[in-house]
């Protein structure tokens, strides 16, 4: 292949990349602010059927908040949160008891397949206990690393 013939190659592919691009614009509508106010634009109300009296309608629910840890007893789980955090657990128990968590000195009463929630400011840096104080059982080991 010539020179010449080469040079006449790469023009023609550098027409017909120009004109793809051209086409591909005129297609999609010059860009994506006129491609959402045309599809807004389009867009016709949907009809919502009525149910018979006594049915119920499903209804969409938002996303869930994720639940914080559940502490049980028989076991030891290790929350772990950055100062400046809300800490935040919930305690389920077999028994009555009191539920402490050491260091921040907060406790709550619980009763037998009651859940607690717990939730305060990760306001102090270090490792504690939380416990069942009356069974003296150790449930969870807090730790409030320094932010």
């Amino acid at each position: 292949m010539s020179r010449s013939q080469r040079l006449t190659f790469l023009a023609v592919a550098a027409a017909i990349a120009v004109v793809a691009v051209a086409v591909l614009l005129i297609a999609g509508g010059g860009g994506d602010d006129e491609q959402q106010a045309g599809a807004t634009a389009t867009q016709a109300p949907t009809a919502t059927p009525t149910e018979p009296a006594g049915t119920a309608t499903p209804t969409a629910t938002a996303t869930p908040e994720p639940q914080p840890p559940l502490v049980t007893a028989g076991k030891i789980t290790n929350l772990r949160f950055k100062q400046g955090q809300t800490v935040a657990f919930r305690v389920r128990a077999d028994t009555t008891d009191e539920v402490h968590v050491h260091g921040y000195d907060l406790m709550k009463d619980i009763a037998p397949g009651e859940t607690v929630n717990f939730s305060f400011p990760a306001s102090i840096t270090g490792i504690f206990e939380v416990e069942l104080e009356d069974a003296g059982e150790q449930i969870a080991q807090l730790r409030v690393d320094p932010d």
